[in-house]
């Protein structure tokens, strides 16, 4: 079983990225013409242009549910949850989401993603979220939580849960056989 969940930016999303891209330039272009070309603007323009490349490798475009594994895909990077360690998966209301700040993550540059400190809970978070609403909280057996936003939310936790009702059944049926052979080899004894 495999279901892709596509990434959606909203319009909110895009004003922050086209005003997070004229900043930048502003800044690269104020600080050549006030130093001619000088180091510092030479250090500020390489600076800002890796922190984009990083922060545009970055970037959520999609989530996928397979039979054992739930895929983030970033541009560069992909993260993975396993099905068989996930302990609830719901919706949330960006509220639940108000006291998350920053850590190592981009705020609406094509989206908001990577660590946040939640500061009601005091716990680091992860986010993978291409505007701010449409909330799903992933907790795994291991209590760490990640939200991504996903317009088909209730179809993306039906399809979770329908991977983890067939790793159940999987591994009902490999304890059964186990049994059997349990069972058989003792006999022959």
């Amino acid at each position: 079983m495999k279901r892709n969940f596509n990434f959606h930016i909203d319009k909110r999303t895009k004003i922050f990225t086209a005003l997070t891209i004229i900043l930048f330039l502003s800044g690269a272009v104020l600080l050549f013409f006030l130093y001619t070309g000088g180091f510092l603007s030479a250090w500020f323009t390489s600076l800002v242009l890796a922190i984009t490349a990083l922060m545009v490798l970055s970037v959520p475009r999609k989530v996928v549910v397979l039979d054992n594994t739930l895929e983030i895909q970033c541009i560069s990077d992909i993260s993975e949850i396993e099905i068989a360690d996930i302990a609830s998966v719901k919706v949330i209301d960006k509220r639940q989401l108000r006291w998350s700040i920053p850590l190592f993550a981009a705020l609406g540059f094509f989206g908001y993603y990577g660590k946040f400190l939640n500061l009601r809970e005091f716990d680091i978070i992860s986010i993978y979220a291409s505007e701010w609403n449409n909330f799903v909280e992933i907790t795994d057996v291991y209590d760490s939580r990640t939200y991504i936003s996903c317009r088909e939310a209730e179809e993306l936790i039906a399809a979770i849960e329908q991977a983890q009702k067939t790793i159940a059944h999987q591994i009902e049926q490999d304890n059964k056989s186990n049994k059997e052979s349990l069972t058989m080899h003792s006999y022959w004894e």
